[in-house]
């Protein structure tokens, strides 16, 4: 992810219209956001694995 969050931060320094920089802005948002959800199943997945009453 911190590859991908570089490459939109240098594309959005390199957007010459208003437009450009809007777009890399609402891409950065959901790039941010995919990963948060992407923690978020991770650490759910882990919990249903380690649930010690399904065993």
């Amino acid at each position: 992810m911190d590859w991908l969050t570089e490459q939109i931060q240098l594309q959005k320094e390199q957007a010459t219209t208003y437009e450009e920089q809007a777009f890399y802005t609402a891409l950065q948002q959901t790039s941010d956001e995919l990963a948060l959800r992407i923690e978020q199943r991770q650490g759910e997945l882990d919990g249903r694995i380690w649930n010690a009453t399904n065993w």
